[in-house]
């Protein structure tokens, strides 16, 4: 429901930006001048050259992280991946900016890195690539047309594709969903299902701008994505299920939903408190990028 809420707040948000921009237009419209070029209207060439002499692109560069079921604290550099992005902006009025981005990260996770011995002991590991695509307004404290610096920030809707492995005791490679390392798809577990791959997120954050030169701007920014999903690290459920139903159909399974025995904490457990993962938080992800802003 929460997510619900603030997905609604960000159509609002687009929205009202959206009305105010096309009242902003109407007003203009209605100048001497304006009604003058209404007499002789652009050709479709113009039209499209007015656009992109407002449209920016960007370009970052960074790292991601991402905090869930395997990480005890929400970390900024501690076991950080890559981040890359591109995206297109376009101003709707002075301040006020339509983005929409595209980025390819890496987020991963150990045990071995957390300081909970019952953490250590679960010994789990993931890493998983993720693209994301979003949009969002953005709105800057200073207008850049007639200053060089702004803090800014933004809010937005987009989703993310992501699908998390581990490598086995051999060092082989092994995507976890296809596991059902909790359960799913087996019928004695009929509310377990396989979880998606591609799933809904919050985009929101901020940063600096500085236009160092009259077509060129460079920014710091931090981008924190609320998601949909408690499987990024395809840890989610409270309790481990039974591994003799796991190895009925995978024996593969267990070795990955359990992996105490490879750091000799002990065989796959069977009490049932014994807690695997926290189903009441959902994961998230967030990157820090250096980017650059050039206009068309």
């Amino acid at each position: 429901m929460k997510f619900i809420k603030l997905y609604l707040a960000c159509i609002g948000i687009l929205t009202g930006a959206f009305v105010f921009g096309q009242f902003t237009n109407t007003i203009s419209a209605l100048q001497p001048e304006a009604m003058t070029s209404a007499q002789n209207p652009p050709g479709a060439k113009g039209f499209c050259s007015k656009i992109c002499s407002k449209m920016k692109t960007t370009f970052a560069v960074g790292f991601a992280n991402y905090y869930g079921d395997l990480t005890e604290n929400a970390h900024w550099l501690n076991q950080s991946g890559f981040a890359i992005s591109t995206g297109v902006s376009y101003p709707i009025i002075p301040r006020l900016n339509v983005r929409v981005d595209m980025s390819v990260m890496k987020v991963s996770a150990k045990d071995s890195k957390n300081k909970r011995v019952d953490l250590q002991a679960r010994n789990l590991s993931f890493k998983t690539v993720i693209w994301d695509l979003s949009t969002a307004v953005e709105i800057d404290m200073f207008n850049l047309n007639k200053v060089k610096f702004t803090p800014y920030a933004f809010v937005g809707f987009g989703v993310f594709y992501f699908n998390p492995f581990t490598k086995d005791a051999n060092g082989d490679k092994q995507f976890l969903r296809y596991l059902g390392t909790e359960g799913q798809g087996l019928a004695a577990y009929p509310d377990r299902k396989l979880y998606k791959r591609v799933e809904a997120e919050i985009p929101f954050g901020g940063g600096f701008k500085w236009a160092c030169k009259k077509n060129v701007t460079v920014q710091l920014e931090f981008k924190y994505r609320k998601t949909n999903t408690d499987y990024i690290d395809d840890v989610s459920r409270l309790s481990y299920p039974n591994k003799a139903l796991l190895d009925a159909r995978n024996p593969r399974s267990a070795t990955l939903t359990w992996r105490g025995n490879e750091v000799g904490t002990g065989p796959y457990p069977t009490n049932p408190n014994l807690k695997r993962g926290n189903p009441g938080k959902n994961d998230v992800f967030y990157t820090t990028q250096f980017k650059v802003m050039l206009k068309l």
